[in-house]
């Protein structure tokens, strides 16, 4: 069968049939082209329903990767199955009766196709390290929080992987960057499941880090978060670690991979040492990375930080959050106040959020606004999280931040939002484009 699909007249046959028989023989050539990890994954391991939807979204990819343009539109999932499938199966079974010569898969420089497990990164996908946090998130969605010992029924409950280094190390993976999150679990049953979660995601675990438990009698929990949200998108959340947290030895095992990344992405899930030592790492780099940072959630004492604004190089951040970077009262309700105050201890650029877009702060530059349609999702820190996962995006192919950059991280935001409460996914790269292209349009 390997040798006889190749062999079919048509481009689309060829990926239609390698990729509902699960083949593989296209795989090394998907990997040198924008392909996501994500859809690499499921082309590779995931389920026949799977396959034909990741077949279907990635349809103009798929052929543009074998230097062709598809004649028609991406099919419905019920064309796919009911109709075109059973075609090319006819022209597959004429091969399998009367095949052609035989001709080699692999171009003579083309690589051959690599092992199952983590994708090369290609040409043109950024590297990008996400240093934060992970948990189990069991999240009620209620129409009010009850008063104290009262109680109300949930309208519904959701448990899945969350935490913001998870957020964003997923957000990225959607936007085809290469990720490697950095974040500790233990050595448990929620620890394994987030960890194959981020995996179908496309993201690399290899620089996770699985706490051991210190002996049969104490067994330790990967964190977990219970959230009450509210119909608006306000939440309040109770954070769970026991113990399980990132360390400093574990920020020098895996210097090697922070320093050399393109964009490294930074929470204050991790203890402030941490946070600091990470800084100082990168700062001591001649090829430093470029630092964005979020400040969810927010230390204690935010001037504990000030004298390390300097080594990072975007801090994107809702108002609340940046109260105790604050020098006054009034700075702490003014956000050109304290955006002047965190711009004059060193920081370059703050992108600072509000339920209807934000603003960014830059030293010496005139200040700008990030525009995005009303939404019912009020400001949240999922929505902030495609915002950072989507200027990592932008600032992997050029340092330099443009206002193109600042409209197509807005657009992310857009995306997530419209979609929030049907389904919470971040958005694949096309998705984006197209929204950038819809409330943008003059950037073109």
């Amino acid at each position: 069968m390997i040798e006889h699909v190749p062999q079919l007249e048509s481009v689309t046959d060829r990926i239609i049939a390698d990729a509902v028989l699960n083949l593989g023989i296209y795989l090394g050539l998907y990997r040198q082209h924008e392909i996501s990890r994500r859809a690499l994954h499921t082309l590779q391991q995931g389920g026949l329903g799977q396959r034909r939807e990741t077949l279907i979204k990635y349809w103009e990819a798929l052929h543009h990767a074998h230097d062709a343009t598809s004649t028609s539109d991406p099919p419905g999932e019920h064309t796919l199955r009911d109709r075109i499938e059973s075609e090319v199966f006819e022209r597959l079974a004429k091969l399998l009766e009367d095949p052609a010569p035989v001709v080699e898969l692999i171009e003579p420089d083309e690589p051959p196709p690599a092992p199952a497990g983590r994708a090369a990164r290609s040409a043109t996908a950024g590297r990008v390290v996400v240093v934060g946090g992970v948990a189990m998130d069991h999240l009620w969605r209620i129409r009010s929080i009850p008063d104290v010992a009262t109680s109300t029924m949930a309208m519904n409950y959701i448990r899945s992987p969350g935490g913001k280094g998870f957020s964003q190390a997923v957000a990225a993976a959607h936007l085809n960057l290469d990720v490697s999150l950095i974040a500790a679990v233990a050595a448990d049953d929620a620890g394994e499941e987030i960890k194959a979660h981020l995996v179908r995601e496309g993201v690399d675990t290899s620089l996770l880090r699985t706490i051991p438990n210190p002996s049969e009698q104490v067994r330790l929990q990967t964190p977990a978060t219970g959230i009450l949200e509210l119909p608006a998108g306000n939440s309040s959340a109770v954070v769970w670690r026991d113990g399980v947290e990132l360390d400093s030895s574990v920020i020098d095992q895996r210097a090697s991979a922070i320093k050399s990344c393109d964009v490294l992405l930074l929470t204050f899930e991790m203890p402030l040492s941490v946070l600091r030592h990470t800084l100082s790492l990168v700062n001591s780099s001649s090829t430093r990375p470029l630092v964005i940072v979020t400040p969810g959630q927010p230390y204690a004492d935010g001037h504990l930080l000030s004298s390390a604004l300097r080594h990072i190089d975007y801090l994107v951040a809702h108002l609340w959050e940046l109260e105790g970077f604050a020098f006054s009262e009034n700075s702490m309700y003014d956000p050109h106040l304290l955006s002047g105050e965190l711009l004059s201890l060193g920081l370059p650029s703050l992108c600072l959020l509000v339920d209807r877009g934000g603003t960014v702060y830059r030293q010496g530059k005139p200040q700008q606004s990030i525009e995005v349609p009303p939404s019912d999702l009020r400001e949240s820190s999922i929505t902030r999280d495609a915002f950072c996962a989507a200027l990592a995006a932008r600032l992997a192919d050029h340092a330099e931040l443009t206002n193109q950059d600042i409209h197509w991280a807005a657009a992310a935001m857009a995306c997530f939002a419209e979609t929030y409460h049907r389904a919470p996914a971040h958005p694949l790269r096309e998705t984006v484009d197209k929204k950038y292209r819809e409330l943008f349009p003059d950037d073109d």
